[in-house]
């Protein structure tokens, strides 16, 4: 059985997101204003700093050892 957003050529996170809609038209003018606030996507980007880049180098991981019993040829 397939579900039938999937049917209509839908992913899920479109079809959620098309009901959510529907649900705030819906809704009365008084909780709106609201709902409609709450779904808007807020995006902050963060770059990394030069001084995280640089610790990196510092603190490098031990290199993992090869172990021939493991390997399957």
């Amino acid at each position: 059985m397939v579900a039938y957003w999937r049917q209509a050529g839908l992913s899920y996170i479109r079809f959620s997101a098309i009901c959510a809609s529907v649900v705030r038209a819906a809704m009365k003018p008084q909780f709106k204003a609201e709902a409609l606030k709450a779904a808007e996507a807020n995006v902050k980007v963060l770059k990394p700093k030069a001084t995280a880049c640089k610790l990196i180098k510092y603190y490098k991981l031990p290199a993992l050892e090869r172990n021939s019993d493991h390997i399957s040829t």
